[in-house]
């Protein structure tokens, strides 16, 4: 990513495509964090450039050192802003009108769920975004066919890794002596807690010093533990929760309580993912790579919602290819 400087201030992050379809650019004003590699990467394939403008309080250098001068200089210009941060800049879209180019703005709330497929998160509790002003839930029309897929699905799972089950006893078994299963508490829909259940991965005292976020090559996985994180084989006995009725197939991942406390104070809208059943796997696990602590929850979070407003048979099935290329790909964690 090139850096462009004035004054010795650095104001702007640009990035320039070899392969864009169109002459058109692409301006992020108040560019805070919601952009990942691989957003840019299916960006770049559009725009001919990308110009990240990060949020400034100085009105006269937004607008004089940063917009104005772009303006003047691209011909077509898709500039995304956000309505938050750019309230006191308003002479920016006077600017715009004045210009006589083919110029098309955007919210950040619009361009995200549109152009990214998944919701944008404000970088404070403060803030808001207009696009979740209706709480979204999942009503009949998208329970019962969910439901179908669930039981229909989990039986069919059950009877062909039935054989992997029984490998897995006697491998944990032999290499970790102790309890096949690990029983650890969830936040469930509605916030009611519950026991998730999986094979277990981690030596006995793998939380003696409390409860921890896994790290990569973490030293308190055994050999076949990682083998079964890797395939996510651990998590096959969360059809049991299916079941008991605790989980979907498909949806946000559950948490642990001391975990979604804490997210729920500082991440906006945290809190609604909870309005459906977690899942086993979900369009944030497919689509972001683990993470752990609030900037990982935070852009989970942006893809959880997105398939609660957006939900459609079609997004269901995909997820569900998703996961079985994570699977056979060995790239869970």
């Amino acid at each position: 990513m090139g850096n462009t400087y004035v004054s010795d201030r650095k104001y702007i992050h640009r990035l320039l495509s070899k392969t864009a379809v169109s002459e058109e650019v692409l301006i992020v004003t108040s560019y805070d964090y919601f952009l990942q590699k691989k957003d840019l990467a299916l960006l770049l394939k559009r725009y001919k450039e990308i110009i990240l403008i990060p949020h400034s309080d100085n009105d006269d250098y937004l607008l004089n050192h940063t917009v104005r001068p772009l303006l003047d200089r691209f011909e077509k210009i898709h500039l995304v802003t956000n309505p938050q941060y750019d309230r006191r800049n308003r002479v920016i879209y006077e600017l715009v009108v004045r210009k006589n180019k083919s110029i098309r703005i955007t919210t950040v709330y619009d361009f995200c769920e549109r152009d990214l497929k998944k919701v944008y998160i404000p970088d404070d509790v403060t803030e808001i975004n207009p696009n979740l002003l209706t709480v979204p839930t999942f009503g009949r029309r998208v329970r019962y066919p969910k439901k179908i897929i669930d039981i229909t699905i989990s039986i069919i799972l059950f009877l062909l890794t039935f054989p992997i089950w029984i490998l897995s006893y006697f491998r944990i078994k032999l290499e970790s002596p102790g309890p096949v299963f690990y029983f650890q508490e969830r936040v469930g829909m509605n916030n009611r807690p519950f026991n998730c259940i999986k094979f277990r991965s981690m030596r006995l005292d793998a939380e003696r010093n409390g409860a921890s976020f896994s790290k990569k090559n973490d030293s308190r996985i055994f050999s076949y533990g990682s083998f079964m994180r890797l395939t996510r084989i651990d998590e096959l006995p969360q059809i049991i929760n299916i079941f008991r009725r605790d989980l979907s197939l498909i949806g946000p991942r559950p948490e642990r309580p001391v975990f979604t406390e804490t997210f729920d104070e500082i991440i906006p809208y945290y809190n609604l993912r909870h309005n459906i059943k977690p899942g086993i796997t979900g369009y944030a696990q497919v689509m972001y790579s683990y993470g752990a602590g609030v900037y990982d929850a935070r852009h989970k979070l942006m893809y959880d919602l997105y398939y609660i407003k957006n939900w459609n048979l079609f997004l269901e099935l995909k997820i569900i290819l998703l996961t079985a290329v994570v699977i056979f790909g060995k790239k869970g964690r």
